[in-house]
C-alpha cells in the first residue's frame, strides 16, 4: 500500500515548480516534474499537451522573461489517494525586453492556477502535473507596472 499524498507534498512540488521557473533549469529538469502522458497546460498564449510543445514554450520565455520571482501566496488541495486538485495563487514578477525599446518592462501580478497532480516516482516531491491552467481567472495586476 501507499502512503496518501499530503498537502505538504503539495505545497512542497508547487514551491519547487515556481523555483524551477524562477531559476531558468534546464528543460529536462523541468520534465521530471511533468507528466509524460496526458499533459495538459494553458497559458495566455496557448495549449501545451506534450513535452515537445513544453520545449517550444519554455525555450521562448526563458529568452524573453529576467529577473523573474513568483511567491506562493496559498495553495488549496483537494486531495485523494493518488491524485489532488490544486488551486494556486502566485505572485509573479519578471521583466522583459522588446527591442527597439530604450528600456525593460517590469511585469507584477497575482495569477490563480488550477493544477491537477498525481503521484510520480520521476522527482524527490512524488508529484507531477498533469493539468495546469495558468488562466483560471483573471490576472490581478498591480497598480504602475507592465501587462501583458
Amino acid at each position: 500500500m501507499t502512503t496518501p499524498i499530503t498537502y505538504e507534498q503539495v505545497k512542497r512540488f508547487a514551491t519547487a515548480w515556481y523555483q524551477a521557473l524562477d531559476q531558468h533549469v534546464p528543460v529536462e529538469e523541468c520534465y521530471r516534474l511533468l507528466a509524460a502522458e496526458g499533459l495538459h497546460m494553458r497559458f495566455p498564449d496557448g495549449d501545451i499537451q506534450d513535452f515537445d510543445g513544453f520545449k517550444r514554450w519554455y525555450e521562448r520565455v526563458i529568452h524573453l522573461f529576467f529577473d523573474e520571482n513568483h511567491t506562493v501566496h496559498t495553495v488549496e488541495a483537494l486531495i485523494g489517494e493518488a491524485s489532488a486538485e490544486v488551486r494556486v495563487v502566485v505572485g509573479w514578477q519578471a521583466s522583459w525586453f522588446e527591442p527597439p525599446a530604450a528600456k525593460s518592462m517590469r511585469l507584477s501580478l497575482d495569477a490563480t492556477q488550477r493544477w491537477s497532480v498525481r503521484r510520480s516516482d520521476k522527482n524527490a516531491y512524488g508529484l507531477e502535473l498533469v493539468t495546469y491552467d495558468a488562466t483560471a481567472e483573471p490576472f490581478q495586476y498591480a497598480p504602475g507596472f507592465a501587462r501583458l
